[in-house]
């Protein structure tokens, strides 16, 4: 019999929790498991990267294969997190990308410039978040592995 390793879980980092409520359904929507791991500012993001408490235990927290950062976060932005990310020998291969309001093109560059695998702007409405999880499964999730 042969085992499949499971996939690590995507990691959203994100304060906003309607954004988190139409990010789940549109995965919903999409066949993709909705229950992936949330933290809500930049400080716990950097908490469960690095695997301080709460977040120490990697069975119950394990590192995902994908983060969605949203730049605009209390304590530490999207930005800081980016920079510590890949600071870091196990952060700098980790594929982050920003899932942000913001369309400025000084954002999408900034974000570039420290290594985001990646930028994709929120829709204006949560009917809207479908695409993105379409997006997502296709680009970054697909389940076969490839």
């Amino acid at each position: 019999m042969t085992m499949t390793r499971q996939r690590p879980p995507l990691l959203y980092v994100e304060d906003e929790p309607d954004d988190v409520f139409f990010l789940r359904a549109a995965f919903r929507r999409v066949g993709l498991p909705p229950d992936f791991p949330v933290v809500e500012d930049g400080e716990k993001a950097i908490a469960y990267f690095a695997g301080e408490p709460p977040y120490e235990d990697r069975e119950r927290h394990p590192l995902p294969s994908l983060v969605l950062l949203d730049l605009n976060l209390p304590l530490r932005s999207g930005f800081e997190v980016l920079e510590w990310l890949r600071s870091r020998p196990e952060g700098r291969t980790l594929d982050v990308i920003i899932f942000s309001s913001s369309g400025r093109p000084e954002d999408r560059s900034r974000a570039a410039e420290l290594g985001a695998s990646g930028y994709l702007l929120k829709p204006a409405s949560g009917l809207d978040f479908a695409a993105i999880a379409s997006e997502l499964k296709q680009a970054w999730l697909n389940p076969d592995g490839r």
